[in-house]
Parts: structure tokens; sequence; C-alpha cells
């Protein structure tokens, strides 16, 4: 037993020089970034770090990088004493979670030039959690804006509803669907004219009123009213011509309405 506890001890006493030499050898934690802020799927990018080297001898090490369990690739590295050297490697950005790290898996340094395997505290950088989402394109190859990406996810659900829904049922109400939306259309012209003729009368209103026809043809009154008509119909107009404003507000004061019956029969 006394051997046993010897020969560990010797053990200890020859690793622990090396362990001390090289606890301040390594990742500087935390230090992952990459070689743009905000990324996208399917661009390639530089995933980077540092090794720092506090010891008297070359550092040799073996960098590995992963996303999650998944190695992406690895990099050789010498780092001289008492310098830091930069790391990378290119990735290909996919969508979703990722959790990107980088580990040192093997270090050496070379003293009186014989190769000796050494032991590195710090051997693996801090997880750095990103989200990438999804990149949708246009059919011409174009990135896809958020309304069209909207407008989208609406087709899919109405294509949906309407596969459960028995043809009797959604027929009628794709053709109550089909007028309103003719409404829409038809009132947000009406609109855009109504909005033009009152930017023509501010026009008018804006003669100098020292012309004696100018004297006859305003009040006090006709241009604070013109431009609120000019305001209310700007903010019509808005609500008219955009669909997701529009069909949001029907939604809303549907909701509204329903709730209001609901809480009369409730509490009759």
């Amino acid at each position: 037993m006394k051997r046993y506890f010897f020969f560990i001890v010797l053990i200890a006493g020859f690793l622990l020089p090396l362990i001390y030499t090289f606890a301040n050898t390594g990742f500087i934690p935390g230090q992952i970034w990459y070689s743009k802020d905000n990324l996208s799927e399917g661009e390639t990018v530089f995933i980077h770090t540092v090794v720092w080297n506090g010891g008297k001898e070359n550092l040799q090490a073996k960098v590995e990088f992963y996303d999650k369990n998944v190695i992406l690739g690895s990099r050789d590295v010498t780092v001289q004493p008492n310098q830091l050297k930069e790391v990378n490697i290119s990735w290909k950005v996919t969508s979703g979670d990722h959790t990107i790290s980088a580990k040192i898996i093997s270090s050496s340094i070379t003293s009186n030039g014989k190769k000796e395997i050494i032991i590195l505290e710090n051997n693996k950088t801090e997880e750095n959690k990103v989200f990438v989402p999804v990149s949708i394109s246009k059919v011409n190859g174009e990135p896809a804006t958020s309304s069209d990406v909207i407008k989208n996810e609406l087709d899919k659900a109405g294509s949906k509803i309407g596969d459960v829904i028995p043809e009797s049922v959604s027929t009628p109400v794709s053709d109550i669907v089909d007028k309103v939306d003719s409404f829409r259309d038809d009132t947000s012209v009406k609109i855009i004219e109504s909005k033009e003729k009152a930017k023509e009368e501010i026009k008018a209103l804006d003669i100098d009123i020292n012309t004696d026809s100018a004297k006859e043809a305003v009040s006090a009154t006709d241009k604070p009213i013109t431009y609120i008509k000019l305001f209310l119909l700007t903010i019509l107009g808005f609500i008219f011509t955009n669909k997701i404003v529009f069909y949001g507000l029907i939604i809303i004061a549907v909701f509204f309405i329903l709730r209001t019956i609901y809480l009369k029969i409730r509490y009759k």
C-alpha cells in the first residue's frame, strides 16, 4: 500500500509543475466571435477564437470547432511564448439554434529538442449561442420581405382551412371574402382620389389671399378643415391599401363584438 501511495505522489509531483506552468495557457474565456454580426442562412462566415501561450516554450495545439456536438472543423496552431494566436474556420450558416464552441484536443511543447505532451487548464471556450432565422426567397431569387413572409403564411393557413371546411361552406365564405376585398380595393381607389383632391384644395388655398379672388374663396375655417380632411383620408388610405392592417382591424372588431355578446349572455 505504501508503495502505491509513493507511486501516486511521484506522478503528482511530475504533473503538478506542468499543470501549474500551463494553467494560464489556452483559450481566453468566452473568446468566440464571427466575421460579421448578423448571420444569414446560406452565407459563409468565419468563426474565430484565440489561443494564449503563457509558457516559456512554443505551444503546438490542435483546435476543434463545434456546433453543439457536431465538429465543424479543426486547425493546427503554433503559439510562441507569451503570445496570442488567432484561429478560425469557415462555416456555411444554416438556420436554427446553434451552440458554437472550440476545444483544444491535443497540446504539446518542444523542450530541449524533445516533444512533451502537456495538460492545459483552459482547453475549452465558453459556448456561444446564436439563432439564425430561415431565409426565404421569391421565385426570381430576390430575398423576401417580412410582408411577403406573412402573406405566404396566410396563404398556407387559408389552403389548410380550405382542405378541412366542406365546399358547401367554403364557397360562400370565399365569395364573401372576395366581395369584401373588392370593396376594399374600390374604397382605397376612391380614398386616393379624394386625397389628391384635398391636396389640390390646399394648394388653391395657398394662393396669396391679398388677391380679390382669394378673399372671396377663402374663409377663416376652410384651410384647417381641409388639412383635417387630408389627415383623415391619409389614415383611411393606409388602412384600406394595406391588407394586413385592414383584415387585422376587422378581426379585432369581430373579436370585441363577440366578446361583448358573450359577456351579455353569460351575465344575463
